[in-house]
This record gives C-alpha cells, structure tokens and sequence, in this order.
C-alpha cells in the first residue's frame, strides 16, 4: 500500500518561491541590453555637457587673461605684452603661444646680433608674449593659460613645472595663441584703445591638436568681452605637425592673420 505525502499550499508556495529566487538567463539579457541601450543614448549627451563646461571655463581663463592685459597696459602706456617671435627680420606668427624662451632659442638669437634687441638689464628674464603676464605679476596662475579642452602637447600637467624653474632648455607654450603687440605685416602697434575691434586671444592655431575645441574658438576682444565663434574650417586647414617650409608657413601665417583681422 502506498503511502501519499500531502502538501499544503503553504508549504507548495514556499517551494515555488525558492525556485524562483533568482533571475533567469534570458532575464539578465534582457536586462543587460536595457542597460547599454540608455548608456549609449546618455553618454553622447554627458559629453556635449562636459564639453560646453569646457568652453564656458576656456572663456573664463582668456578673460582673466584679458583683465591682466588691461592692468598691464594702463601701467606701461597703453603698450600690450611684446611678444618677441614678431620683432625678428622674418616675424613667426606661429609661436605667438610661446609664453617662455628656452635657454638654447634665446642663445641663438643673441647670437645673430639683432640690433632691436632689449639689453639684458631690462629683459623680462625668459618669458615672452602672454608669459610677460606672469612674470609681472600680472597674472599669477599658470593654469589660466591652459584650456580644459586641450588633449595634444603642452598640457597644464606637462608644462605647470617649468613656469617657475630658473631656466628651461625648450620653448614654453600655452594653449591660447596671441596677437602680439604689433600686426606683423603692417607693423602698426596695437592697443587696447581699439576696443571691440581688436582680437587679441584665440585657441591655439599652431597645429591641428592645439585647436582645442574642434568645432570653433573662444575670442578675447580688446573690451574684454569674450565671444563663442562655430568654426569647422580652420581644424581642416591646420596641419598636424608645425610647418617646416615656405608653403606651410605661409598657408599657417595667412590663416592666423585672417583670424586676428577679423576676417
């Protein structure tokens, strides 16, 4: 005679609710694809935020940039920061993010007897151009003159060392390119009296990794306003590596003239 176990329904529930403790493999699958699905909708979007927060704080740095500027032509004449690369027989627009002289550069142009250079009592030591605002005291901050956006060369982690070093071997650069103290071609001096007319600040033009936001530019005015421009075309015409003959120089000194005139 067979004997018959009963089950209550309590007890078949438990059961039941033991064996479907855990998530079945079409379940996590399904799950899984859910998860990727709204990653990849959301992280195009956290990157858009990322990099307009960039942008906002690449403006803030070339403002303040601006303001240093201003205190420093009001103390010398309404003169701007004389950026050296334009004094030479043969101007180097491409090197106006030169914010630092390299003992081996600066010993090679006293070298070639330029009668225009400043005697060595009245140098600003090494720094050039926008660096002058550092070293002045005008502008106390290296990283100020590196842009968040910036992924080629001469990064603030790179660079941040050799602001405050005695002496450096190699050219210092920041990631914002200067207008220089005169246009290069006419030899006009510029001044902060040309208001919004003048450009003195702009991303970096010198390669295509120093243009730092890819699809346009931060611009610094003489008024210190600091304006957004969409620009696509300018990455297409840099190059990846500085010019080394007569037709990339020329291509990469018309482009920066053009910027710098407003055109």
């Amino acid at each position: 005679m067979k004997r018959v176990t009963k089950v209550s329904r309590t007890s078949q529930r438990s059961l039941d609710q033991g064996y479907r403790g855990g998530f079945s493999l079409l379940e996590l699958v399904v799950v899984m694809s859910i998860t990727s699905l709204l990653a990849g909708l959301l992280l195009p979007a956290l990157s858009s935020v990322r990099e307009n927060a960039h942008r906002v704080l690449c403006g803030s740095n070339q403002r303040q940039l601006g303001q240093a500027i201003t205190m420093f032509s009001n103390s010398r004449r309404y003169q701007i920061p004389r950026a050296s690369v334009l004094d030479g027989e043969v101007p180097d627009p491409s090197l106006l993010s030169r914010v630092r002289e390299g003992v081996e550069q600066q010993g090679v142009m006293l070298a070639g007897g330029d009668p225009r250079a400043v005697p060595e009592p009245l140098q600003d030591s090494t720094f050039d151009g926008l660096g002058r605002l550092f070293r002045w005291h005008y502008c106390g901050d290296p990283e100020l003159y590196y842009c968040p956006s910036h992924k080629g060369e001469h990064t603030l982690e790179e660079c941040e060392a050799k602001w405050t070093e005695d002496k450096i071997s190699e050219d210092l650069f920041g990631n914002y390119h200067y207008a220089g103290h005169k246009d290069w071609r006419t030899g006009v001096r510029r001044s902060l009296l040309q208001g919004e007319k003048l450009i003195l600040i702009t991303d970096g033009l010198r390669t295509k990794s120093d243009y730092n936001h890819g699809v346009g530019y931060n611009v610094l005015r003489g008024d210190c306003s600091v304006v957004w421009r969409d620009d696509v075309v300018t990455r297409a015409r840099l190059t990846t590596l500085p010019p080394i003959d007569v037709d990339g120089f020329r291509n990469l000194d018309d482009l920066i003239y053009d910027i710098f005139s407003g055109q």
